[in-house]
């Protein structure tokens, strides 16, 4: 695969990703300030609902798509329809006759309708076409980017519109319809194949053992990802979450960004690299490094100067302890490293790892319960939740270096790398208390991800020279357009 070709591709997805997930922070944004805490905490529990539905019944079937060889892949399609169109089925009927006792879970036993509506969006979602991202096997990512983008586009839209016109929670139900309504149609328009329903009973079997450990992970990863946030609704209510969630927005959403980026880009380069061991060597040290320098570059500056950028953005409704901000920042670092790993791992077809990690960042949703329950506030909830992420990151590099020797010596380099920058930021948010000075969270914020930035280009050449070649092409495109 040559490096025009990746670097191309890179381009493509990185601007899809990043305008994906800039909507999605505009629309936490506008929402925020539309809606105000109260309201803005109810759509934030609309949004886990369906989140938690998808985690907890993930078979990898997008994973799949890209990991299978080119027959199975073939033969499997119409069976992988066919599951995603029973999964989106089962899932919207389970949160239909779940809805009321969700709504009384959440201090609003009188909008039970409200989570009902957030059926639909799921069974929409089953007869989505999997071809567009099946054409990200041969570094296609333009299918899938449209297919986002053009659903997300006008859902986030009627959503903003709506709540600036009725200043109520339903926007968001309605901003998320919509975009489902439209990413489905969006992905029979740009299919290259018809799609098709089918069962083959060796593929499912194929599937089932492919996904089955990513299916319990999904499970694990609900209480990991959402659990903070379920519990802080439930116990502390919906204005408490607001805050915590506007923070989680920031830096979550920069983590998930660079890590849907990152893995996506990732998959078909180390996927391609598996049968040559010096050449995944290779890729396994030049992807992790790419990972420390985009971590170094963005969230580790955020531990520092979100507190400020919170304030700014959402206004003084929102106004947080830079603590918490630092821990959220940790915890979505950890996020992106853990990516790293599992790309690795999923790569030579390894899906236990994914799970065995997972599950130890349950322990942080413990200690975050114990904490609420004794009467400390979220910033204990964000340190539990932290040191989770921290714990399960720390075996999933473990895991991956006795996978495959050829990332061992990466994950050393990188996890220690990655435990000096997380020590360094509690103590940048503790001592310099950015919260209220622009100056010195800007200084913090530059010593936080300075170290990580220089120990990442100056392990990897390849990443160096990608780096350049990467600059050179938009360099070259911006002089042509210029001409």
């Amino acid at each position: 695969m040559t490096g025009k070709r990746v670097s191309r591709a890179g381009l493509t997805l990185g601007f899809g990703t990043m305008c994906e997930h800039a909507l999605l922070f505009l629309r936490t944004v506008l929402l925020a300030r539309l809606l105000g805490p109260e309201f803005f905490g109810i759509s934030i529990t609309y949004v886990l609902v369906v989140s938690t539905f998808v985690l907890i019944s993930d078979l990898g079937i997008e994973k799949y798509v890209i990991q299978a060889g080119q027959e199975d892949l073939d033969r499997t399609m119409p069976t992988l329809a066919g599951l995603l169109l029973a999964r989106g089925l089962i899932m919207a009927g389970l949160i239909v006759a779940l809805s009321g006792w969700i709504a009384a879970r959440f201090g609003h036993p009188d909008l039970g309708w409200f989570y009902a509506i957030a059926a639909l969006a799921p069974a929409i979602e089953g007869f989505r076409n999997l071809d567009p991202l099946a054409q990200q096997r041969e570094m296609n990512f333009a299918a899938s980017v449209k297919m986002i983008l053009g659903g997300l586009i006008p859902g986030v839209a009627i959503a903003v519109v709506l709540a600036a016109l009725t200043s109520s929670y339903i926007a968001v139900a309605a901003g998320s319809v919509a975009s489902a309504i439209i990413t489905v149609a969006l992905s029979h328009l740009l299919a290259r194949h018809r799609w098709r329903i089918g069962f083959d009973r060796q593929a499912f079997a194929s599937v089932m053992r492919y996904g089955w450990p990513l299916l319990i992970n999904g499970v694990v990863i609900f209480f990991a990802t959402q659990g903070d946030r379920i519990v802080i609704g439930a116990l502390e209510g919906m204005r408490a979450l607001a805050g915590y969630a506007a923070v989680a927005a920031l830096t979550g959403g920069v983590s998930l960004f660079l890590s849907k980026l990152t893995g996506n880009l990732y998959f078909p380069l180390l996927s391609e690299a598996r049968g040559n061991p010096a050449l995944f060597s290779d890729r396994c040290h030049a992807t992790g490094a790419s990972s420390l320098l985009l971590v170094s570059a963005t969230v580790f500056p955020l531990a520092v100067l979100g507190a400020p950028i919170v304030l700014l953005l959402f206004g003084p409704a929102y106004a947080t302890p830079a603590l918490l901000v630092a821990l959220l920042a940790i915890q979505a670092g950890a996020l992106m490293l853990r990516s790293w790993c599992a790309t690795i791992s999923l790569s030579l077809g390894g899906t236990s790892d994914i799970l065995v990690a997972s599950i130890l960042r349950i322990a942080g949703l413990g200690g975050a319960i114990l904490a609420l329950s004794s009467g400390k506030d979220v910033v204990w909830v964000a340190a539990c939740m932290s040191a989770g992420d921290a714990a399960a990151t720390g075996l999933a590099l473990w895991r991956v270096s006795r996978r495959t020797r050829a990332a061992a010596r990466s994950c050393a380099i990188f996890g220690l790398m990655f435990a000096l920058l997380a020590g360094l930021a509690i103590a940048l948010a503790m001592w310099l208390d950015p919260g209220g000075n622009w100056i010195v969270a800007l200084f913090g914020a530059a010593v936080a991800g300075a170290p990580g930035m220089i120990v990442a280009l100056a392990v990897s050449r390849e990443l160096r020279v990608r780096i350049r070649a990467l600059g050179a092409q938009v360099a070259d495109r911006f002089y042509r357009k210029e001409a």
